[in-house]
């Protein structure tokens, strides 16, 4: 295989994350990895497994076969406006900014180069990320869609999305684990409750919510009838389970995610 030259311009908690999975992986892939952050120090263990920082992003535009761009939304259009001339035809861009259209994109790079959507989520800090990949640029050829699918599948689950479904997605997967967390949290809380020492239930909670997803995934059977199988006739679990069910915390659950999906597209259209 080609060595390939993965740049990323960023390296906050989602763009370090990233390059951490590619490390893990450079020498079997072939990859060389590299990166410029406005915080050195930030990107010093990263260094240290081999990650080679630029010091201008021009720099980095100008190594690489695929640019990572994981900057704040805000600083999308001037970090382009840098970096532009140094693009070209065989560059893929690869924007992690939410709310960042595949247009926008394109017009700030000067169409130099195809352009790509991503929206992860945190999970990728451990290998565990879900990547919603949006191929919508019409300038996009399909060995470079395989490159960009190959790249983010080493980081965690991908997901072929149009445009239109980033938001949806953004509300569900992207903002998920604040929405998991707070029932992890009220769960160890509840455990602290009883008698069990803070780091003794998070370590339970934590074991609890790994195996559920596991059989998530691996079974077909559908969720509510897990649940049930849970719960014996006049056990603690169905007792449990009616006070959930009292709260609405199904319909909770949906609320949440359609209040972010409507807060994602009123920002949007600022």
């Amino acid at each position: 295989m080609n060595k390939r030259t993965i740049a990323c311009i960023g390296c906050g908690n989602m763009g370090g994350a990233m390059l951490g999975g590619w490390l893990s992986v450079a020498g079997q892939r072939g990859y060389r990895v590299l990166a410029m952050t406005r915080t050195p120090a930030r990107a010093a263990a990263l260094a240290a497994r081999g990650l080679e920082l630029c010091e201008t992003a021009e720099e980095a535009a100008r190594q690489a076969d695929i640019l990572v761009l994981a900057v704040k939304p805000y600083q999308v259009e001037d970090v382009l406006a840098r970096v532009a001339p140094a693009l070209g035809p065989e560059t893929i861009l690869v924007s992690v900014a939410a709310g960042v259209s595949v247009e926008r994109l394109r017009t700030a790079c000067g169409g130099r180069c195809p352009v790509v959507r991503c929206m992860p989520n945190t999970p990728a800090l451990v290998g565990k990320g879900v990547f919603a990949l949006c191929f919508d640029d019409p300038s996009l050829k399909p060995d470079a869609r395989e490159r960009v699918q190959r790249l983010f599948a080493d980081l965690g689950v991908c997901v072929e999305l149009p445009e239109g479904r980033m938001t949806a997605f953004s509300a569900l997967v992207g903002a998920g684990p604040a929405y998991v967390f707070q029932m992890m949290q009220g769960l160890v809380q509840a455990g602290v409750t009883q008698g069990f020492s803070w780091a003794q239930s998070r370590e339970l909670v934590a074991a609890l919510f790994e195996g559920c997803a596991c059989m998530a995934r691996q079974e077909t059977t559908p969720l509510m009838e897990m649940r049930d199988n849970v719960c014996s006739p006049a056990g603690l679990t169905i007792a449990g389970v009616n006070v959930l069910d009292r709260a609405g915390l199904s319909g909770l659950l949906v609320d949440a995610v359609l209040t972010a999906e409507q807060r994602g597209r009123e920002m949007e259209t600022k």
